[in-house]
């Protein structure tokens, strides 16, 4: 689908400069975009090359320089992008259908237009929104809920007692609702299970990616609340919470009953301690072990997380103790020997 430099800066929310009736009719790199092309100039290397691309328009932060090239001008051209790779990438909804084996229970109803794929299996007493996708081998459990035009890809799995919002987006091999890890020790030392009879919530516009773990609470609930994005891989413990626009990549772990404010930027590979609040607005960068609170605002890194610029300084002394231990020990030679020296003299002395 074609559309005009004006009507894409409608849809983005982006200032027009140049020509508006310039064509264009998909998004591509900017070394490979071409005729009918929109691509990003973000980079001061990429915009001094506006010129000589054969591309139709640019997305750039500022037109100053310019020209009359067709541009798409905004404070954040990333966004921009983003939104404009959705409008030429979106496909057509297929139409609404449901698979002949399609299998559920007792009590379940079933909104509008769905698009439910072979393999697929729903509980008891289940409510199934309308426009909802729910891909091939898809379980469901007992009294689940799924919010209007969310879709489930392939073989995720949703135990019993799961609610989940409208425009849910949940990618392959997630499980949401299993047991927290809860173990006792009885009297032998023999491991007796702690029961999690609590539930799941996620809220509207979550996207959850490929094999994620969503724990069931002990008691209570798990929630994730609206618009978070967790990457692939991650795991999310009984009785957590994860803050609206809180972004997770991938490998990260949360231990037991953390709490994650509001946009919120947990990058990969993270680990929390059980209990731990971690604030609003708040980057914990990559391998990072958080073992107490993290208040609002914080930019923290290392194990045990700490103020990003103190754990620079600390990793920065950390690479040069070979160098100081050397320089150490040749003083404590130099000392040595002089007193070495000294005892000699006032020996001597003393004769």
């Amino acid at each position: 689908m074609e559309h005009t430099l004006a009507e894409l800066a409608a849809l983005t929310g982006a200032g027009a400069q140049g020509d508006p009736q310039v064509m264009v009719s998909r998004v591509r790199p900017f070394d490979d975009a071409g005729p009918g092309d929109i691509t990003l100039a973000m980079e001061s290397g990429l915009r001094s090359r506006i010129a000589d691309s054969r591309a139709s328009a640019f997305v750039v932060s500022t037109g100053e320089g310019l020209g009359e090239a067709p541009l798409l001008v905004h404070p954040h051209p990333k966004l921009i992008f983003a939104r404009l790779i959705q409008i030429f990438a979106a496909a057509p909804p297929s139409e609404p259908h449901i698979s002949a084996d399609f299998s559920y229970e007792c009590g379940t109803r079933l909104g509008a237009g769905l698009r439910i794929h072979p393999r697929v299996t729903v509980g008891r007493e289940c409510r199934i929104g309308d426009r909802v996708t729910l891909h091939s081998g898809v379980v469901i459990g007992d009294r689940v809920q799924i919010g209007d035009d969310s879709v489930i890809r392939p073989n995720v799995t949703i135990y019993s007692d799961v609610s989940i919002g409208q425009r849910v987006l949940i990618h392959a091999g997630t499980v949401i609702g299993a047991d927290g890890f809860g173990f006792v020790p009885d009297e032998d030392g023999h491991q007796v299970k702690l029961l999690q009879t609590g539930r799941v919530d996620i809220e509207d516009d979550v996207e959850i990616g490929a094999n994620c773990c969503i724990d069931r609470a002990t008691f209570g609930s798990t929630r994730i609340r609206r618009g978070a994005k967790i990457d692939n891989l991650v795991q999310v413990a009984h009785n957590c919470a994860i803050g609206e626009d809180t972004v997770i990549a991938s490998l990260t772990g949360f231990s037991g009953g953390t709490q994650v404010g509001r946009c919120t930027i947990i990058a990969g590979s993270v680990g929390t301690n059980p209990q731990v609040r971690i604030g609003d607005r708040v980057i914990v960068m990559g391998q990072a072990g958080v073992t107490r609170d993290v208040p609002d605002g914080q930019r923290v890194a290392g194990t045990p997380a700490r103020d990003e610029r103190s754990w620079k300084r600390a990793v920065a002394i950390f690479y040069r103790l070979p160098e100081l231990l050397q320089r150490l020990q040749a003083l404590e030679r130099e000392v040595s020997g002089q007193r070495s020296v000294a005892g000699g003299q006032e020996e001597g002395s003393k004769r």
